[in-house]
């Protein structure tokens, strides 16, 4: 029998379409809630909180908005690419773009 284990706890906010996030795929993931009402960061586990999410989100909107207009088509690469860019702000984007190809598309 094949298991797997999902490594991925999903933190959010206290927003009512956030509630049934633990019963997806019946019930794989473990959802922490964080309602900024009563606290940022959870009060008995600083690693879990929403600020980084936010912060990102907050970032990438500002990004898009800036771009004069986004493709709906086209949104879910651009997201990528503020992902990606975010990543590698520290290093020569082209040459980690180069290593990344040459991974995903070994010859």
């Amino acid at each position: 029998m094949l298991t797997t284990t999902v490594n991925t706890v999903p933190v959010s906010d206290g927003w009512v379409s956030y509630l049934n996030i633990h019963a997806i795929g019946d019930g794989i993931y473990t959802h922490d809630v964080i309602v900024h009402d009563r606290h940022f960061v959870d009060p008995t586990d600083e690693e879990i909180h929403t600020q980084n999410i936010e912060n990102m989100w907050m970032r990438a909107k500002c990004k898009l908005r800036r771009q004069f207009g986004t493709s709906r088509a086209l949104f879910p690469s651009y997201i990528h690419e503020f992902v990606f860019r975010t990543m590698v702000k520290d290093m020569d984007v082209f040459a980690k773009l180069l290593k990344c190809v040459g991974k995903t598309y070994p010859v």
